[in-house]
């Protein structure tokens, strides 16, 4: 449970946060490794994480989870089936 908090509170800092344009690189050009990824990458990362916690699911049974097993009931909950 800390885990995932302290996950939700990196991904939230706003030099983190920013959607960034994605860019094509050169192979020969230098990659920064705190650079994975980017804002989008690991909000979906953190979604997959959270859903995989409170379900009790494997990391991989929480990868197959497509849009239609999900129903949402309110804005607030969702049925995942």
């Amino acid at each position: 449970q800390e885990i995932i908090a302290a996950l939700y509170h990196y991904n939230n800092k706003p030099e983190v946060a920013e959607i960034k344009p994605v860019r094509r690189r050169k192979r020969n050009e230098p990659v920064d490794p705190n650079e994975w990824g980017g804002g989008r990458s690991r909000r979906m990362l953190h979604t997959v994480y959270v859903i995989a916690f409170l379900c009790l699911l494997r990391f991989d049974e929480a990868l197959k989870i497509q849009l239609q097993d999900i129903r949402w009931i309110s804005k607030s909950s969702f049925l995942l089936t």
